[in-house]
């Protein structure tokens, strides 16, 4: 089995690969222009940026994106490359059926109800036509399977052919600039935001090998760069210290690109403390999800200790082991009762990845490194409290629906930690992606969308709807943009 490291590897140097054709036309149109004038500016060659820079080219603007990494290598090559989405062709074909409202209702929900209403109204007004925009630039998707809610028959899996599929969709993308000629510029990083008398940004300057460059936007400048997951100062800035010591599962480029540059200009802030989180193993990037969610099993901490209710969803469960243990370190311990045991031990093995597996409660205890006294009175009051039907009255309780005892050999012990993927918060946009300021106004030739936008995620979101997002609104800031492009 491949691990998602070196399936991260594999992505990359497919990346890397589109890369590099741009790279060379992207020098050329650098030496030819003198001014580096452009009708748009945008920054970061993710999904979000990319999307943004063919929206505009086909509706007629001269767009350039500035990448400050060598290569896109953002969150989206992390991503599984789903997009949520209702109403689509495909799931018509395979007879699945969803109303707007459901889908609406159901985004509102998972954040709690603290989603920008006019946002999600964005997202599900036009991800169905945004979904057939993506197939018609080439990309791929999978057939779509049932999943658990909130996912149910939303999630339309980009097919990866042995990549992660957000690495495949950054491909398509750079594919479908190539083919408009559309400029990327590598190695250039966006270091502020330039405006004129009037307070319009109007361009940005930029950070070269070489040297500074100031790139002039007619129409606008894009920030696309993503949230800032792996800036350990922002995060101890905005959610404090033990979340701040989460695993990082994305990339490492990512580092708050979208404060830094819009704090200047007063860009207000929306949903800044919250992110997505996930268990992962620091060590060699596997990812324990299924493992955790089997629905039977006890999580502890280091030294065999219980310390949350295992019906806790994996995202749950990441922010539990943060912000409980000193460690952010903890064990899902399951025995032969769960019938994918043994094949999950396979998995986690073949990816270089620790399972401490054992005949007996005593055996597992010492390769914890915990006495086997704490692991046997463990073992018995779980045990005596799911004969008597009091899971839910051990401290803390245990919720499962269907629990199992702990009682069949071989016994196993999967470590994971609580991992950041993904930031929420950033400049808060209106529904046509444009930054608004601390008094509740746009600011004038500023837009943002992806994960470097605000205001459209809270504490969770439906899996998809990152990478639809990014998508819906990169449209709709260069459509927007393109409206205004005779005025300006």
């Amino acid at each position: 089995m491949v691990s998602r490291r070196n399936m991260l590897k594999t992505g990359l140097t497919a990346v890397f690969g589109a890369c590099a054709a741009q790279t060379a036309s992207a020098a050329e149109v650098q030496q030819k222009s003198q001014n580096n004038n452009y009708d748009v500016v945008i920054l970061g060659a993710g999904t979000g940026g990319l999307v943004t820079a063919i929206e505009a080219a086909d509706l007629g603007l001269k767009p350039v994106v500035l990448e400050k990494m060598e290569c896109s290598a953002g969150n989206s090559l992390y991503a599984s490359g789903g997009v949520a989405a209702w109403g689509t062709s495909q799931q018509k074909e395979e007879g699945r059926n969803e109303t707007k409202e459901s889908f609406r209702e159901d985004m509102m929900k998972v954040s709690e109800y603290r989603a920008d209403p006019a946002l999600v109204d964005a997202y599900v007004n036009h991800i169905p036509e945004d979904f057939e925009w993506l197939k018609k630039q080439g990309v791929k998707f999978a057939k779509i399977g049932k999943k658990p809610w909130p996912l149910n028959y939303r999630m339309h899996n980009v097919d990866g052919q042995g990549l992660t599929g957000g690495a495949r969709l950054v491909r398509y993308l750079l594919e479908a600039c190539e083919k408009r000629n559309i400029p990327i510029i590598y190695n250039t990083k966006a270091i502020e935001l330039l405006t004129n008398d009037a307070g319009r940004v109007i361009g940005v300057r930029a950070q070269g090998d070489l040297h500074k460059t100031d790139y002039f936007a007619k129409d606008g400048v894009v920030i696309a760069t993503g949230g800032f997951s792996a800036n350990r100062e922002l995060l101890c800035r905005y959610m404090g210290g033990p979340l701040s010591r989460l695993v990082l599962r994305g990339s490492p480029y990512v580092t708050g690109d979208n404060l830094m540059l819009t704090a200047p200009v007063g860009a207000q802030l929306a949903h800044i403390d919250q992110f997505h989180c996930g268990p992962i193993v620091e060590e060699t990037h596997a990812n324990p999800n299924f493992v955790i969610d089997a629905g039977q099993g006890i999580d502890v901490d280091v030294r065999g200790h219980r310390f949350m209710d295992e019906i806790y969803t994996y995202t749950q469960k990441s922010m539990a082991t943060a912000t409980k243990t000193p460690e952010n370190m903890a064990y899902h311990i399951i025995d032969a009762h769960w019938p994918k045991a043994e094949s999950a031990a396979k998995k986690f093995l073949a990816m270089n990845t620790k399972v401490l597996i054992a005949q007996t409660p005593e055996e597992l205890a010492k390769r914890m490194g915990v006495d086997p006294k704490v692991i046997l009175s463990l073992f018995k009051e779980y045990n005596d409290a799911l004969a008597a039907n009091k899971l839910k009255e051990l401290n803390p309780p245990c919720s499962l629906k269907e629990p199992q005892p702990l009682n069949k050999a071989p016994y196993y012990a999967f470590p994971f930690q609580g991992g950041i993927t993904a930031t929420f918060g950033g400049p808060k946009i209106n529904a046509n992606a444009q930054v608004i300021n601390n008094e509740g106004r746009v600011i004038p030739g500023l837009y943002a969308v992806g994960n470097a936008a605000g205001g459209l995620f809270y504490g969770n979101y439906i899996g998809g709807t990152q990478l639809g997002g990014a998508t819906v609104f990169g449209r709709i800031a260069a459509r927007k943009m393109a409206s205004l492009h005779k005025n300006n």
